[in-house]
Formats: C-alpha cells, structure tokens, sequence
C-alpha cells in the first residue's frame, strides 16, 4: 500500500505540473491557433503605427484609383466581385497552423488580382480580412500589418509577375496560365510567408528554430495548393467567363495564335 500511494502521488503530480505548464496556451482564443493573422499582442507599438499608415495609403491609392466606373456600370461584375469576397471568406476559415501568426490559408491575392485588377483587388482582400478578424476576434489594431503582410506583399508580387510576363514573355495562353497564374500564386504566398516569419524573428516573437520547425518548413506544402487551385481557376474563367477577367485580352492571348 505505501508504494501504491507513493506512485499514485508522483502521478498526481506529474499531470498537475503539465496542467500548469500548458494553461497558456487554453488561454489562447483556437481562431489564432489555427488562423494565418499575427495579433497584435506579438508585435509592439511602433510596428503596429507604421504598418497601419502604410497599409492605408495602400488602400487609399487602390481606391483612388479604382475603376469604380466600370464596375457600377456592370452588374454582372459587381456580383462577381461581391461573390468572390463571400467566397473568400468562407475558404479563409479553412486554416491550418499551431502557433498564432505562423498559420496557413489560401490568400486568393493572385485570382483576385488577375480577375480585378490590383486596385479591387486590395479593396475586395481588406474588405475580407476585415470581415475575417471581426467574426474571428476583434484585433483591429493588428489590420494594419496583417493588411501589408497578407494583402499589400502578394498583390504587388502578383502585379509584378504579370507586367513582367506582359513586357519580356511571349503574347500566350499558357504563358499567363503558368506564369502569372500558376507561378505568379506560389510566389505570392511564398513571399507573404517569409516576410511574415522575418518580422515575427525580427521581434523576437518566436525562437527560429520555431518559425522554421511550424512555418518554413511546410511553406512548399501551402505553395503548390494555391498555386494549382488559382491556376485551374483561372483556365476556367478565361475559357468560360472571358471578361469576369480584367487582366485577360482575347486578342492579345488567343487571336492569332
């Protein structure tokens, strides 16, 4: 009998010494367990400033110089755009991840960017990740990196790619699939990833060899499923719903060919 008692206490014990060690992480909401977003309790306040001023002049300019216009003239491509951010919404709660911040979920910065052109683009993804914290957890202060991080990053890189592809690469179909598609997704993600992770190692919010062991190391795994469903979606659109994308010209990619 002493012997059982004395085991049964060193396990009592154990599991209360375990208990305590991980009441941190109950005290953690479950969305930024498993969500792409960097809160802003990891990040200090000056970050936190300068992020939200530079992703509002972001926004600013997109909606400046948006082309408002042709989207209130065509009601068709206002419930596609409207569509789109539903939908986005809605894939943007499929997450995964361990850690907060060091998550993963489709971006749709390259769809969107091809199918909307940048200015819409970057209004319709803050409009959704505006959406997302609310219904999430109500961190307005972290918009502002996140907005730059998620949406300012890949949209420039999407842009980027598809002007390159515009100026230097043959006038073709599947040069825009595979490149400003296909390629131009996975390296939107990859670069959204990375800056991501140099700023959490920046501040020291995690130990690298935690940001290499819960992000780096599965950034390929991210990269190819944004870039095949962005890719196989944008073959549809261009083959069946030619103008629900700005970025598509028949006569440029087809005619002739």
């Amino acid at each position: 009998m002493p012997v059982e008692f004395h085991y049964n206490y060193h396990l009592t014990a154990d599991i209360a010494r375990f208990s305590s060690r991980n009441t941190r992480f109950m005290d953690l909401d479950i969305n930024w367990l498993i969500g792409l977003h960097i809160p802003s309790s990891l990040l200090p306040a000056q970050l936190l400033w300068f992020s939200s001023i530079l992703f509002s002049i972001v926004v600013l300019l997109a909606c400046y110089s948006a082309r408002w216009k042709m989207l209130f003239s065509d009601p068709e491509q206002q419930h596609v755009f409207l569509g789109a951010i539903v939908l986005l919404l809605i894939i943007w709660g499929i997450k995964a991840g361990i850690s907060p911040g060091l998550g993963f979920h489709h971006l749709g910065a390259t769809l969107f960017t091809l199918m909307f052109g940048w200015q819409l683009a970057v209004i319709g993804l803050a409009v959704t990740l505006v959406a997302s914290l609310l219904l999430a957890t109500p961190d307005l202060a972290s918009i502002g990196i996140n907005g730059v991080l998620s949406i300012a990053i890949p949209v420039g890189i999407s842009l980027g790619i598809f002007r390159f592809s515009q100026k230097w690469l043959p006038d073709n179909f599947f040069i825009y699939i595979f490149i400003c598609a296909f390629f131009g997704a996975g390296l939107a993600v990859a670069a959204s990833r990375l800056c991501a992770m140099g700023v959490l190692s920046a501040i020291n919010a995690y130990p690298n060899e935690k940001l290499i062991e819960e992000s780096l190391q599965y950034l390929p795994m991210f990269m190819f499923p944004e870039a095949f469903v962005t890719g196989m979606l944008m073959t549809a659109f261009v083959v069946y719903k030619p103008t629900w994308v700005v970025t598509f010209d028949d006569d440029r990619y087809l005619k002739g060919k």
